[in-house]
């Protein structure tokens, strides 16, 4: 098995939904950030009078009482468990709402370790995002096996292509699951360092609808370079086991076989196109939309172009992705990434249950960010990973 270790950052926001929201009985606000405490704690240590009047608080089902109960009696600095960064519009927001027992306010939280507190990517959402990566490999990319799946996905019944597709560019059928090459990659949980996180508002864009008013989406996600400061960095580490794959009883039974240069070749070329084809579509790339100008210039790199040049392409045949030990590779991950970025080129079919139509292409809105610090609202999901050691 070998490991390869990737310094991943986000080049955009970054969200993974886990089921999780803000309890307003275990957070405060201090010093623009969001404390997470525990209430136990908090009355393990009051006096028997302090202790009465809560227990009264309790009685009456006065919910907005407990809350100021709490929230006066917390000591942040030794009982916060977890701090949160947040915008200016969050906290406004809360102080607004999150007392109100009968205003109900939603955050979406990021996926956390339950012993130490701390957010994480997990892997199963790289993972996942590779796997989209390299069905398209071998359904478009790979001359090989290109035509076959495609005739393949062409005979399927309607309804059932998505299966075909999958079967056919991985040769095996659903339930061969031993014969699932990528059940030979594996991707660990990533853990993010403390102050990785920030909690801000998401927002729906409508081209042809421009100004429509929106319903706020508050959700905690991953600092990036979009922030304009040196983003946070961690650890991904790939497992891919070449040499099982070449054995030859198991080559025998996979119905692929990979190795890491197709890994990396196969994600930066779908992920690219997707970044392309979006930029296109909603950021005004053949004018130069501010979006895409932003964006693309999110990229590291040794020298930037001249405020007046032609945006500089970094695709995927250029050295930027293949500089030996310090190869990169570009994914989209998480909530917000949409359809076409979860789906093969040239053979998406999914459905719109709202429009009550199919989709072949990307939709006609996007879900933003929205930034603090005069940024146009960025797209999310964009990760970049660079190789850092291979054992």
């Amino acid at each position: 098995m070998t490991i390869y270790r990737f310094k991943a950052q986000a080049l955009t926001p970054i969200h993974v939904g886990a089921g999780n929201e803000i309890d307003p009985l275990e957070y405060i606000l201090h010093d623009n950030c969001l404390v997470q405490f525990s209430p136990a704690v908090v009355l393990n240590r009051l006096q028997e009078s302090e202790l009465r009047r809560f227990n009264e608080l309790l009685d009456k089902a006065d919910l907005k009482g407990i809350q100021s109960f709490l929230r006066g009696h917390v000591d942040p600095d030794r009982e916060g468990r977890t701090r949160i960064d947040v915008s200016q519009a969050f906290q406004r927001e809360f102080l607004a709402r999150a007392g109100n027992p009968d205003n109900r306010f939603r955050v979406d939280m990021m996926p956390r370790n339950p012993y130490s507190g701390g957010a994480y990517l997990p892997g199963s959402s790289i993972k996942g995002a590779v796997r989209t990566a390299i069905v398209n490999y071998f359904a478009n990319l790979n001359p090989s096996s290109r035509e076959r799946v495609h005739e393949a996905v062409r005979r399927a019944p309607r309804g059932e292509r998505s299966k075909r597709l999958e079967e056919s560019a991985l040769n095996r059928s659903k339930s061969e699951t031993e014969r699932d090459v990528l059940r030979l990659l594996e991707v660990e949980d990533a853990a993010l360092p403390d102050a990785a996180t920030r909690i801000d508002r998401a927002e729906m864009l409508n081209p042809s609808r421009p100004g429509v008013e929106n319903i706020p989406i508050w959700l905690e996600r991953v600092k990036s370079f979009a922030d304009s400061w040196t983003p946070p960095s961690f650890t991904v580490s790939i497992h891919l086991d070449t040499a099982v794959m070449q054995h030859h009883e198991v080559k025998a039974l996979l119905g692929r076989t990979l190795d890491f240069d197709t890994v990396l070749d196969a994600c930066n070329r779908f992920y690219w196109g997707r970044m392309l084809a979006e930029a296109d579509r909603f950021d005004g790339r053949a004018a130069s939309g501010r979006c895409w100008q932003v964006l693309h210039e999110l990229f590291p790199r040794g020298k930037l172009p001249e405020p007046d040049a032609p945006i500089f392409i970094i695709d995927p045949d250029s050295d930027y992705w293949s500089q030996g030990q310090r190869k990169r590779l570009l994914l989209r991950i998480g909530r917000y990434s949409h359809f076409e970025s979860l789906s093969v080129d040239e053979l998406r079919e999914g459905y719109n249950v709202q429009a009550r139509r199919p989709i072949t292409e990307m939709g006609a809105t996007r879900t933003r960010c929205v930034m603090e610090n005069g940024k146009p609202p960025m797209p999310f999901g964009w990760l970049l990973l660079t190789l850092e050691s291979v054992h």
